[in-house]
């Protein structure tokens, strides 16, 4: 009888060993994976570019056995700077990323996943500057006058790929081109493009921006510069030198005369533009003088 005892005690010692160790597996788990698209067109590996050079990293993700639910893009570049830092829940995910290359001797980039029980992983990129750079050529654009949304003589669009300027009617028949928008709201004179959440509320219609089918992003950032500093540009020297790749927004709210915004569009062109002077009122205008890569 004590022997037959033993034997179902270590039986049931043996469960209750395999039940935790079960459980302790599901608990673990396998941590979501993150690996470079190593198709033609894409760079995966780390890389020595020319300044201003652009390249497409792509990124596919798994959350192996729990949802992915957090992603970040970082650059190291003498500081640490977040790109992208996005709460989700999905099981998978691609991205895509248009880089240029700055004045930056070593660029370094983190993408990273994590999923609920914050395991994680992550992936590098280093980009380092060629010792044989040079700085491009760019076009400027000068007196560029742009009316506000309730301006009925001088259109809002402009198109740094025509140059033109453009009314609602005649950009909507020109989506493709729209690179820059500008209007006086909420947030007084503001420089925005297409693709921003404001812009289709100021521009209604059977033409208005909520019923384009292609709706280019351009990215602004505030600077420091001086007018005098941008009146110097006779390359993209200083373009590149001001551009931050992790500050752009969709629109630059209350834009002041004499101030220089950069910028990058659609195309990953970079630019600068300075504000001349500006009228401020819906029915107003703003006076611009534009500098962008060829």
């Amino acid at each position: 009888m004590k022997a037959e005892s033993t034997q179902i005690l270590w039986v049931l010692i043996g469960l209750i060993s395999l039940n935790l160790s079960c459980t302790k597996q599901v608990l673990d788990g396998d941590p979501p994976q993150i690996k470079f698209i190593r198709d033609p067109g894409f760079v995966y590996h780390d890389t020595t570019l020319m300044i201003g050079q652009k390249i497409r990293v792509g990124l596919d993700a798994e959350g192996i056995d729990k949802n992915i639910t957090f992603f970040q893009i970082s650059l190291d570049n003498g500081v640490r700077q977040i790109l992208l830092d996005s709460g989700l829940n999905t099981p998978g995910l691609q991205y895509r990323l248009d880089i240029i290359k700055t004045a930056n001797p070593i660029e370094k980039w983190t993408f990273l996943v994590m999923n609920k029980d914050r395991k994680k992983d992550s992936i590098q990129l280093t980009l380092h500057k060629s010792d044989s750079s040079h700085y491009g050529p760019i076009r400027s654009f000068q007196d560029v006058v742009l009316g506000a949304q309730k301006n009925t003589v001088t259109g809002s669009f402009f198109s740094f790929t025509t140059t033109l300027i453009y009314s609602l009617d005649l950009a909507f028949q020109n989506q493709s081109f729209i690179d820059l928008i500008y209007y006086f709201g909420s947030y007084d004179a503001t420089l925005s493009s297409p693709n921003e959440a404001d812009a289709p509320s100021l521009f209604p219609g059977p033409n208005g921006i909520a019923y384009w089918t292609i709706k280019n992003e351009t990215r602004y950032d505030t600077t420091s510069l001086t007018p005098q500093a941008f009146d110097l540009a006779e390359n993209d020297s200083l373009l590149l030198a001001v551009y931050e790749p992790t500050a752009g927004k969709r629109k630059v709210k209350y834009v002041t005369q004499d101030q220089v915004i950069s910028f990058k569009s659609q195309a990953g062109k970079i630019g600068l533009i300075k504000v001349n002077g500006l009228e401020s009122s819906s029915k107003g205008i703003v006076l611009l003088s534009i500098k962008i890569q060829e």
